[in-house]
């Protein structure tokens, strides 16, 4: 069967599901639509504790399942889309993608973004290979929370610039909610997708024992070809749609209240998905297209796959006993993560050895890489729960351990090839290790932490709060490697060590004007840990290391931090529309930056100059009349360095952090009653501008590339029609209405060899939506 059919099975099977596991609601007991939770009026827990979003003093854009289904997010990219201020855009290497929130972000080192499952942070470092986030898939979820700015008092060292907290369903105690979701859709000029999913939450003791199970599975169809385009070849066979896609994903929750105040959730998350293909696309064999009615062409000329697997499970248990006016919460988890993948180094080595992107025609090189991760997390807080009283406070300790392990092979059979036959050994000196590998590498990064971390606020009026708080956190990362082969020669990095107390205050003060308006103001501060690099092969980056002002790659690199500055107002004008506005500066300083070896491929981490990033973000909603939402988000980032680094060599106090500087959304709700349901309209439209200079477009630095251009500017826009009837709710919808193709990553292997290689947005997309919720 093809996934085509499958999802159109899948959409069936939904039909009898719901026929045969539902009996129509109550009117008491329907489902919230849309629409019934303003935005601006959902529960959050941003601060650790319940509160209404407009009334929390943080930038926060929150979104319930609701709402992220009839926006058709199902993604991390989705979130991103309709969130000011934060950027999500791959970044060439493979698979992989960047996050940035107000133009902080980062390739190497540790993550910038702190990501979490409910209270688990599952945010990676990047080892060996880059390596970017798991992030979960957008189904059975309570909310998303994006929070913009650092969170280090919370939420520690991977919340340097901000976080993005995914909070998933909990089980229930006295009803059964059933919700599913089944979906068909197909690619202007790429192949089907489609999803099935279900998640149901019920008591098995009223009042005792509940649960939450879910299961959803998801494949998306490939548009990207592929053929390998050695001009040596006689029989080049195009592969279609190549850049598929599979995901799973399995949750369970059992709550248990064995006595009056205490809870125990024990939970498991599992998640799979492999990405048959990257979406690379070169630009000499490409056309794509913009515009109505041309599908274009998206084609790489890699002469093999670059497949990427990755999956992880996350066993988490939480402990909560409520005292009287106190809350004690314990929170447990072990995240394993198991990542895989292959990058074609076929056109990569000639063209660092020969200055050509192809060897002969049976040259082959692959590159196997692969990343383990297991991260033991613990943290207790003691937290006032008395919402009436002067003083709320949160108290508490953290303690987490995350071990990587990292390995390189490049399997290169044919690598005499690229010098005429003659053996590595007399040229390098070294042969093929084991007779096959041009290079290999491996090593294990661990980061241990352990933190106490306290925040209060106090009401010195009814009106006038101010909140204070500190994290004190000792770190330590370890690192080592091994390189051998004759691309790298024999380079071991023996066990080094990075120590660091960094300690991170945070302090703010709110005024509710009135009921419906919140002014505040914040000052906190955002670090990531430091660590160790890999060494690089000096036989054949030697050149370009010097180039840069380094004699060898350093050892280590240490931590960098930031203040963050804001100030914002939140609040209602009538019942009618809803507003939310912060502007802020971010002083960033001894960044990690990761430094590109342009000639010969490799890159190592090293602190590197100061950025600041300046700007604002404004949301609002709209009910002008009966039905009728509108909703919007505009922000603006000026993300630049503030100093010349290594004399202007790798930057100057010109270029800009890689943002789009304005970032803007626009979107409609309207519903009306048609039949025994009611009809709805939904559109929504996303732009980003230009990106400002950076490094690769500034000729005064040394990683400035002739070709490279400046980030493209991107407008998005999708659209949903549907009804809704009792637990029903059938849509159908467009996303990429204007089947624009902007250029989202472009790289190239070698600066001046071969074609650049780009990522842009999947063509347009008809699909057809089938809600369940009871």
């Amino acid at each position: 069967m093809t996934k085509h059919a499958t999802a159109l099975a899948a959409t069936s099977g939904l039909f009898a599901l719901a026929m045969g596991l539902t009996t129509p609601a109550h009117a008491e007991d329907k489902p919230a639509t849309p629409d019934a939770v303003a935005p601006g009026e959902i529960i959050v827990t941003a601060t650790r504790r319940a509160e209404v979003l407009s009334k929390v003093p943080v930038s926060i854009t929150a979104f319930g399942q609701a709402s992220l289904d009839v926006r058709g997010i199902k993604d991390i990219a989705g979130v991103v889309r309709e969130t000011p201020g934060i950027q999500f855009d791959p970044n060439g290497f493979g698979n992989q993608t960047n996050i940035a929130i107000r133009g902080v972000s980062s390739t190497v080192g540790a993550a910038t973004t702190g990501i979490y499952i409910d209270d688990t942070p599952i945010q990676s470092r990047s080892v060996g290979y880059s390596t970017t986030n798991a992030f979960p898939a957008v189904f059975d979820l309570s909310r998303v929370e994006v929070l913009r700015g650092p969170q280090g008092t919370l939420f520690g060292a991977g919340s340097e610039g901000g976080t993005v907290r995914f909070i998933t369903t909990q089980p229930s105690l006295d009803a059964v909610h059933i919700y599913a979701r089944a979906e068909a859709s197909a690619t202007q000029g790429g192949a089907a997708s489609g999803e099935f999913g279900v998640s149901i939450t019920a008591p098995l003791i009223p009042g005792k024992l509940g649960f939450a199970a879910s299961l959803w599975d998801r494949h998306d169809g490939g548009w990207v070809d592929r053929v390998n385009a050695n001009p040596a070849l006689t029989d080049q066979i195009v592969q279609r749609n190549v850049n598929f896609s599979d995901t799973q994903v399995g949750r369970v929750a059992l709550k248990w209240v064995p006595a009056e105040g205490l809870t125990i959730t024990p939970s498991l998350f599992y998640q799979r998905k492999l990405i048959n293909d990257s979406s690379n696309y070169w630009e000499t064999l490409s056309s794509p297209s913009q515009g109505r009615f041309p599908t274009g062409r998206f084609l790489s000329g890699q002469p093999n796959a670059a497949p990427d697997h990755d999956r992880f499970l996350l066993p988490a248990l939480n402990i909560a006993y409520d005292f009287t006016g106190v809350q004690l919460i314990n929170n447990t988890s072990y995240y394993i993560r198991d990542q895989s993948a292959q990058i074609d180094y076929s056109t990569l080595w000639p063209a660092v050895f020969d200055g050509t992107p192809f060897g002969s025609p049976r040259y082959n090189a692959l590159a196997h890489l692969a990343n383990n991760q297991r991260t033991f997390t613990e943290e207790v807080r003691l937290q006032s729960s008395d919402r009436e009283a002067r003083l709320s406070w949160v108290l508490g300790a953290f303690y987490a351990k995350s071990v990587q392990h990292f390995s390189e092979a490049v399997a290169d059979p044919y690598f005499a090839d690229l010098f005429g036959g003659v053996p590595p050994q007399f040229i390098f000196g070294t042969p093929l290790v084991d007779g096959l590998y041009s290079l290999q590498g491996s090593g294990r990064g661990a980061d241990e932490q352990i933190a106490g971390f306290g925040e209060a606020t106090f009401a010195f009026t009814p009106t006038l709060k101010a909140t204070a708080g500190l994290r004190v956190t000792h770190t330590k990362f370890d690192g080592n490697s091994l390189f051998q082969g004759p691309v790298s020669g024999y380079q071991l990095q023996s066990p080094q060590s990075v120590r660091e107390t960094p300690v991170t205050p945070k302090f703010a003060l709110n005024w509710q004007s009135s009921p419906a308006l919140l002014l505040y103001a914040t000052a906190s501060k955002g670090y990531r840990i430091g660590g160790t690099n890999a060494p690089v092969p000096l036989s054949v980056c030697g050149a370009d290391l010097t180039g840069y002002g380094f004699s060898n790659v350093p050892a280590t690199y240490q931590s960098d931090s930031l203040w963050s500055y804001e100030a914002g107002a939140k609040g209602h004008l009538g019942h009618a529309v809803t507003i939310a506005a912060s502007a802020f500066r971010v002083d960033w300083k001894n960044i990690q930056q990761n430094v590109y070896l342009q000639h010969c491929g490799a890159q190592f981490t090293a602190n590197l100059g100061k950025a600041r990033s300046e700007g604002f973000d404004v949301s609002a909603t709209v009910r002008p009349a009966t039905g009728l939402s509108i909703d919007g988000t505009v922000s603006y980032t000026n993300a630049h360095f503030t100093q010349d680094v290594g004399g202007g060599a790798l930057a100057t106090n010109a270029d800009h952090l890689e943002t789009h500087p304005w970032t803007a959304t626009v979107g409609g709700d309207y519903t009306t009653p048609v039949g025994a349901g009611s009809a709805y309209l939904r559109g929504d439209y996303q732009y980003k501008s230009t990106g400002a200079e950076t490094t690769m477009t500034d000729p005064a630095t040394n990683s400035y590339d002739p070709g490279a251009i400046r980030t493209q500017a991107l407008h998005y826009a999708s659209a949903r029609v549907g009804w809704r009837h009792d637990v029903f709710d059938l849509s159908l919808f467009v996303d990429n209405v204007g089947n624009t193709h902007p250029i989202l990553s472009r790289s190239i292997n070698v600066v001046g060899v071969g074609s650049y290689q780009d990522i842009t947005l999947r063509p347009r997309t008809f699909g057809m939506t089938l809600l369940l919720r009871q």
